[in-house]
């Protein structure tokens, strides 16, 4: 499989990673028909909001970080941002001046010697450190982003892992320092967006999507996000299917009525029926899903163009 060389500059000496923390660019796209999913960052806007505050190429890789709990070390001078979630960022420097306290969603510098502390986050799942230049990793099949099911692409991060960083290739970068945050927190139920089909046929009331509130199940990943049903999806079709193509945000239900929501390292195929496709955007707010939070889902009509 083509695996290309790493190049970069040793940035960041790891700390510690918290939960998991990956490495994640735009995925490798084009190669489902051999068995591989895209992957990639899994709140991908979040992701972009990243690498365009440090003026960074939208290729470029981050660090997708679950939970909180980063910590890095700088071995030479870097900008950095956190974006998607809410939470704390400390920088402790190696000057011996006092720490600064800073928070996500803000342009970070940093100097040689500085400790970068990111705190646990208070609302979101996963949030994206961007870093300007790039984080740098050996690519496979033209990523570098890590895929869970499959194996393929860099490890999760260990403490005394060194980060390599790109160098950036002009001196342009955003004035804005800061950004609003992306996602609302707080929120008692989330809501998503979803286009019905390809089998919503293939149930007694496809309806029943988005008539009843989900719960989050603690089993979920970046393959796929377990919802459990107060009123389970009953179907009415009971042949076999045979396997077909899935996409990142669909529904796939199995006989026991609980649908899955496909994430960024979903299986390529399935063989439980596919009752409807997240939007976009209520895809990226999948990343940020926590065990027990509540989903309900809004049907998104579809212009019928051939009439």
């Amino acid at each position: 499989m083509g695996v290309d060389r790493c190049e970069g500059v040793d940035t960041f000496e790891v700390i510690a990673t918290g939960p998991q923390t990956l490495i994640q660019d735009r995925g490798r796209a084009g190669f489902t028909s051999v068995g591989v999913c895209a992957s990639g960052c899994f709140d991908r806007l979040s992701a972009a909001r990243a690498n365009h505050a440090v003026g960074n190429d939208p290729d470029c890789a981050v660090l997708e970080v679950l939970m909180g709990g980063l910590e890095l070390r700088a071995l030479r001078s870097a900008m950095l941002i956190v974006t998607g979630v809410a939470c704390s960022v400390t920088v402790l420097p190696s000057s011996g001046q006092p720490a600064r306290r800073l928070f996500s969603n803000r342009v970070v510098d940093v100097a040689e010697g500085d400790c970068i502390n990111i705190g646990m986050f208070s609302a979101g799942m996963r949030g994206y450190v961007g870093v300007r230049g790039g984080v740098r990793a050996a690519k496979v099949l033209g990523s570098c982003s890590t895929d869970v099911m499959s194996g393929l692409g860099p490890a999760p991060l260990t403490q005394g892992d060194v980060l390599a960083v790109g160098v950036a290739e002009s001196g342009w970068h955003p004035a804005l320092r800061e950004l609003t945050p992306l996602w609302r927190a707080g929120q008692r139920v989330v809501e998503l967006e979803v286009i019905m089909g390809p089998r919503d046929g293939w149930f007694r009331d496809p309806a029943a999507l988005c008539s009843q509130t989900f719960t989050v199940g603690s089993d979920s990943n970046r393959v796929g996000v377990r919802l459990a049903a107060a009123h389970p999806l009953e179907r009415v079709v009971d042949q076999e299917l045979a396997s077909e193509g899935t996409v990142r945000g669909a529904i796939q239900v199995p006989p026991n009525g609980h649908p899955v929501i496909f994430g960024p390292d979903h299986p390529v195929t399935g063989g439980y029926p596919v009752i409807g496709v997240l939007s976009g955007r209520s895809s990226d707010r999948c990343a940020h899903l926590a065990p027990g939070d509540l989903v309900r889902f809004r049907r998104r009509q579809v212009q019928n163009f051939t009439k």
